[in-house]
């Protein structure tokens, strides 16, 4: 009987414990959802805002006039977008989904950086320059 009472006190426990943990998932959810929200609206964008989180083309304080570099090789944005299309042109079959799974990054973001609708970071162009060396591509 009593070890009946423990494996249900137990449960009650773990079901108690799921729930907290599911409602503090749906709440940093929603909190993510409204933030997004705000900056498709183009509230909430300070022009403080950090260069590295600002949206291409987005003017910073900090920001110099010419297009940051993004790598030692002095890469640019535009380079940067030229890499990413060449490689999945070349080496994915033309396939978002394909380099998106090759570089640990979802089909979304690779989309945006194509298009040059976000800021690619010298790491995605450093993790593109060594699947180009991998699958035999050359890149200028």
């Amino acid at each position: 009987m009593k070890g009946k009472i423990l494996l249900v006190s137990g449960m009650g426990a773990v079901a108690g414990l799921v729930y907290a943990l599911e409602t503090s998932r749906r709440k940093r959810l929603d909190k993510q959802a409204a933030s997004a929200t705000e900056s498709s609206n183009g509230e909430g964008s300070s022009p403080g805002k950090k260069a590295s989180m600002a949206k291409l083309g987005e003017s910073t304080q900090s920001e110099p006039e010419s297009e940051p570099r993004i790598d030692d090789r002095g890469t640019d944005q535009s380079e940067a977008s030229e890499i990413l299309k060449h490689i999945r042109d070349g080496a994915f079959e033309a396939s978002d989904e394909k380099l998106a799974l090759a570089l640990g990054r979802p089909t979304e973001e690779i989309e945006e950086w194509t298009r040059g609708g976000q800021h690619i970071d010298g790491d995605v162009v450093m993790k593109a320059r060594a699947l180009a060396l991998e699958r035999g591509l050359r890149i200028e």
